[in-house]
Order: structure tokens, then sequence, then C-alpha cells
């Protein structure tokens, strides 16, 4: 199925059309992101919202199960907290 499609024509809009499209609207925003960015950003924010991997890799339409690792980012915010929260479980005074 289409994710995409053209509204005039009903007809699916090819991934060069989507990257095109995704790229001059965002550069009206003084930004440059691109399709691939979205996809580092859905993965990293479903991930942080405690969605499970399974749901995430079914979302994201992979066949290896290790893809969403390439594309979810470690937040240094979320990194600190979650450090400072096992530190008491070490034992440590």
């Amino acid at each position: 199925k289409a994710l995409f499609i053209n509204y005039a024509s009903k007809r699916r809009i090819d991934r060069n059309t989507l990257f095109n499209i995704v790229v001059k609207h965002s550069s009206k925003l003084g930004l440059r992101i691109s399709p691939h960015d979205l996809r580092h950003w859905f993965t990293t924010w479903l991930r942080r919202n405690k969605m499970p991997r399974e749901f995430i890799k079914e979302l994201r339409g992979d066949r290896r199960k290790e893809a969403i690792d390439l594309y979810d980012h470690i937040d240094e915010e979320e990194l600190r907290e979650a450090y400072l929260a096992c530190i008491p479980k070490l034992g440590i005074d």
C-alpha cells in the first residue's frame, strides 16, 4: 500500500517526489530536512514514548529488526537521568 498519494491524480507519490516535497517545504522554514531525517526522528520519538520495538519495526516496515538501532538516537539528558537513577542501586555512598 502507498503511504503518500497525489491528491489530484490519486496515484502513489514516488520517493524522489516525496524527497523534493519535504526538502522544499522544510527549506521554507529555514531547515534542511529530508525524509531520511524524519525516519530517524520518528524512530527515536516512538522509542522515547515507550513503544515496543516490535511495533516500531512494523510501523517502519523494516525487514531486519536491527535496523531500528541505526535510526534510534540516545538523548543525553535521558542517558544522564537513567544513569543517576542507577547510582543508588550500586550501593556507593
